[in-house]
């Protein structure tokens, strides 16, 4: 029946062809096969994401049959495309016949696989499944894969088939400007469904896999290359055409991007199960089609009225049911790296500017620093708040009584895309410099892999419970280590620093006078004065030198940046500070902030009760300098490297003495650590005014959250006493930095991560006051974290005070960007707080903003209905100056809560505060 509408349809089309005298060029008869094909492959892609779906849902009916599988009903086939290629007219009979022949065979496979999912629709419409325990859902699936597999490599065969024949009308021309980019397009194409073919996809994605992760680190950096040649002959294409070029490199490089972090979040954690493989081959897949491979098609398309070019088919997904037998993952004592001393070398004048690519090499080299310390600093967060739960598992005897220590690292990435790219990129720097400084970077990165090999030990080490045998004693020597890694990495990454700005110096400027260059000199040279400052800061607060850094010099080049801001920037134009593209901003904000610098120097208190003072110090330092000045030098017209940020070394310290522990391997030498001990101040602190929560004899209340009844037993109350007590909220003693004798916390943290958030007084405060708390908590307290920013979402659901750093891990990664969603965020923090109630406890949402946001009628009215609940809103305020906003203080009143500004001088104690505003019962 098949064959007889093929015959028939081909002889009316014939007929027609005849009657008009008129013949297809022979191009756009090879099109509509193609066309044909990409809406074959469209019909697969669809069928692939549904079961995707469908399989997670068989998942969870394993789980609880009780739950019913669903499956959505397809439509009949799209025959246009297929009808189309059949009657196509422009080719001889004999390629007509076997294109023909071809596009039939892959029809029926289509229409095979179509009726296959049909029947297994049918099956889950028909409830089928509940009788006979999956079965032939299973067979439907086996039956699909080998289906869409033969699909797959079919169309691949059908195709080569078309481009031979389209040869025989097309020859390749070298010359030709229209034949090379499409063969300079193809090579793209041809290398980026290669590596599609080489990955995996299983639908069974909790099951472990031995991932390529090797092929997609090979593949990036040959695309890379691929990069750098594509779009030769653009020049002599034609508009539009001659647009599509870029347009494809662009698509490439999103490629890219989806390699390097397929490469960089192939963690520990990822290797675990499928579901990282499976990630990267959608995106890809999607890339592929959708954005590449529709540029290639564009660049056809306009290119049709000088040369008839051919489309490319797009990428046919395949899957597997589960990956073959793994043989899973040893892990082992982690071996220290091999430290390389950095090869000398001597910097000669170079004849000329610096290309824009060995300018983008030396540049490559900072990027990797930053992104290394960027992780390293991540590192440092995990590790901190293991060691502070740690010390409550030293003694067996109790370690058993409580819940299991743990620890995981999944935030961590090792940055390896970024050096394989900068290593690929080095051929670009002379080679007398090349390899001192790749060295280094190659022990740089040594030093970040037995960093995460430490972490997947001690992963181990905690799951195992081996702590309940050695009392911590391989825990000790892990941290130990970290402790000696995290210093000499400072030290390093400070070495190939300098050598990679000498060999940038090395180069002449091309136009010494131009502005940029100008200002940029002055900018760097406040800023290696604002270096030394920080690092004066560091050397006092280790204990190795008797002051504080001297800060004229500082301040008297900080003071001509303003007062030669015009002189240096002239002739560049002033876009105003909230255009991003104004040099004007960041110049004086180094400036400004240079001065800022040396009057927080002045002023480093030694005696913090609960943060160390390097911290507000490192924020500073990194987010008002160093982010201001690399601004300006992306900015720059000129090559003006960017200059590295500095990790915050007091962030992890060892807390208590070297014990006698496991020893690392005996090539490791661990010197002894020159640690600041965290000081408690004496002086005494000033009563607070805590309500006295008295049970009330009232029946069970039921509020109302967004149409939701949640019953809560019991109702505290809180009376206000009328004697008045002046409190100092910026001073308490240090013995009242305790949870002991209060209720147990249900506290949702409702953040504004707006993008005005970004400041030091905001977002590192915000940090820094929420991370005073958590070394508080106690396992009965619960910590949820919403962030309003564009869509409000719950970023952190109710976790237990025992998982602190969980917490902390949340907190660290808030980044600020978006608009602000205040009103929606609110509902949200109250359902939270309404679902995970706590009787008799401190529920309390925190709302943390930096200004005023509009709030509906509803809204306050929910929050007054909370307030009769016990569920209280107290409002935290951040920025330069003190906000006096009418709506904001108006929620806090109807919430019965606080509103209080954060200040560098309360912010360690403020959250603490509210987590004590209820006496246990």
């Amino acid at each position: 029946m098949q064959t007889f509408f093929c015959c028939v349809l081909l002889a009316s089309s014939a007929a027609y062809v005849t009657a008009r005298g008129w013949q297809e060029p022979p191009q756009q008869s090879l099109n509509h096969y193609v066309a044909f094909i990409n809406q074959s492959v469209d019909e697969v892609v669809n069928r692939f994401q549904q079961l995707q779906t469908y399989y997670a849902d068989v998942k969870r009916y394993r789980q609880r049959p009780d739950v019913l599988l669903r499956l959505p009903s397809s439509g009949p086939l799209e025959t246009y495309y297929y009808e189309k290629a059949l009657a196509s007219s422009g080719l001889t009979a004999a390629e007509k016949q076997r294109l023909t022949a071809r596009a039939q065979a892959l029809w029926q496979l289509l229409t095979k696989l179509d009726q296959t999912g049909k029947a297994l629709e049918t099956y889950v419409r028909l409830k089928d499944y509940q009788r006979d325990e999956l079965k032939q859902s299973d067979a439907l699936l086996n039956q699909m894969q080998a289906l869409s597999g033969q699909f797959s490599r079919d169309k691949d065969d059908f195709y080569k088939q078309i481009q031979r024949v389209y040869r025989r009308y097309q020859p390749y021309l070298a010359e030709d400007a229209y034949l090379y980019t499409e063969r300079e397009m193809e090579q793209v194409l041809l290398s980026q469904k290669q590596l599609l073919d080489s990955l995996p996809f299983y639908l069974k994605e909790e099951s472990r896999s031995d991932w390529p992760v090797g092929r997609v680190q090979a593949a990036m950096l040959a695309d890379e290359r691929l990069l750098t040649q594509l779009g030769k002959a653009q020049t002599a294409l034609d508009y539009p055409a001659s647009d599509m070029v870029p347009a494809f490199k662009t698509a490439l490089r999103s490629l890219q991007d989806i390699k390097r972090r397929a490469v960089d979040d192939h963690t520990f954690a990822a290797r675990q199960t499928s579901a990282h493989g499976n990630e990267v081959y959608r995106s890809l897949l999607a890339h592929y089609n959708q954005d590449l491979l529709a540029s290639h098609q564009a660049f056809v398309n306009y290119s049709q009225s000088t040369k008839r070019l051919l489309s490319y088919p797009k990428y046919c997904p395949v899957f597997a049911i589960e990956p073959p037998a793994s043989a899973g993952q040893s892990v082992t004592q982690a071996m220290p790296f091999r430290d390389v001393p950095p090869g000398a070398f001597v910097i000669k004048p170079a004849p000329a500017s610096a290309s824009n690519a060995t300018f983008q090499a030396l540049n490559g080299y900072v990027e990797f620093i930053n992104e290394s310390l960027r992780q390293m600093h991540t590192l440092q967060v995990l590790l901190r708040n293991y060691q502070a739960s740690a010390e409550y598992y030293r003694d067996p005897a109790r370690s058993r009584q409580r819940a299991g220590l743990t620890y995981a690292h999944e935030a961590y990435k090792v940055p390896l895309s970024e050096y394989q790219l900068l290593v690929s990129s080095s051929r670009e720097v002379p080679t007398p410099y090349r390899a001192s400084i790749n060295g280094q970077a190659d022990v740089l990165l040594a030093m970040l892999k037995e960093m995460d090999a430490l972490s997947i030990e001690l992963i181990n080490y905690t799951a195992e419970k081996r702590y309940l045998q050695d009392r911590l004693q391989r825990s000790d020597a892990i941290l130990n280590r970290y402790a000696y890694l995290f210093d000499l990495f400072d030290q390093k990454k400070e070495r190939l620093y300098q050598d990679v700005r000498r060999v940038h110096e090395s180069y002449p400027v091309a136009n010494p006078a131009d502005s940029w260059h100008v200002a940029g000199k002055a900018l760097l040279k406040t800023l290696d004065d604002d270096h030394d400052v920080l690092f004066g800061i560091k050397a006092y607060l280790k204990g190795e030198v008797a002051h504080l850094p001297m800060t004229d010099k500082l301040a008297a080049n900080a003071r001509a940046l303003i007062a030669d801001e015009y002189k240096n920037l002239q002739g560049l134009k002033r876009f105003g500070r909230s255009n991003g593209l104004c040099p004007y901003s960041p110049y004086e904000d180094v400036a400004e902030n240079s001065i800022r610098f040396v009057e927080k120097t002045q002023h480093v208190n030694v005696s913090s009760a609960t943060s160390h003072p390097y911290e507000s110090i490192y924020y500073f330092y990194n987010n008002e300098l160093i982010y201001q000045y690399n601004k300006f030098s992306e900015l720059a017209k000129t090559g003006i490297l960017k200059a590295v940020n500095q990790p915050d070394m007091f962030i992890f310290r060892r807390a208590t003495p070297a014990k006698e522990s496991q020893a690392l391997p005996e090539k490791v030498d661990t010197p002894n650590q020159s640690l600041l001990a965290q000081s408690k101040p004496e002086s005494t602190a000033p009563k607070s005014i805590r309500a006295t929560p008295e049970q009330s004899s009232d029946p069970p209340v039921k509020p109302i959250t967004n149409g939701k009844t949640v019953e809560h037993d019991t109702v505290f109350v809180e009376r206000t006493r009328t004697d008045t007590i002046y409190v100092d909220r910026t001073a308490p003693r240090a013995d009242n930095l305790t949870l002991k004798g209060f209720a147990a916390n249900n506290m949702v943290l409702l953040l504004d991560v707006s993008a005005s958030m970004e400041s030091p007084y905001k977002m590192p405060l915000l940090k820094r006051s929420i991370k005073s708390l958590l070394k508080l908590l106690r396992p009965e307290d619960q910590v949820s974290v919403v962030v309003y920013s564009g869509k409000a979402r719950v970023a952190l659901k109710p976790t237990s005070g025992a998982n602190a750093d969980e917490i902390a891990r949340v907190i660290d990664d808030l980044q600020s960007k978006g608009d602000t969603d205040g009103d929606e965020g609110i509902r949200l923090a109250y359902k939270l707080a309404d679902k995970h109630y706590i009787r008799a406890g401190n529920n309390r949402i925190i709302l943390a903003t930096d200004g005023e946001f509009p709030i509906s009628n509803d809204v306050y009215q929910l929050v007054s209905d909370g307030a009769q609940q016990a569920i209280y809103l107290t409002v935290f305020t951040f920025g330069r100056n003190a906000i006096t906003g009418a709506n904001l203080k108006r929620i806090a009143l109807s919430g019965k809560g606080n509103y209080a500004h954060i200040t560098q001088e309360n912010a360690n104690i403020q959250l603490i505060m509210e987590a004590q505003a209820k006496k246990a019962p």
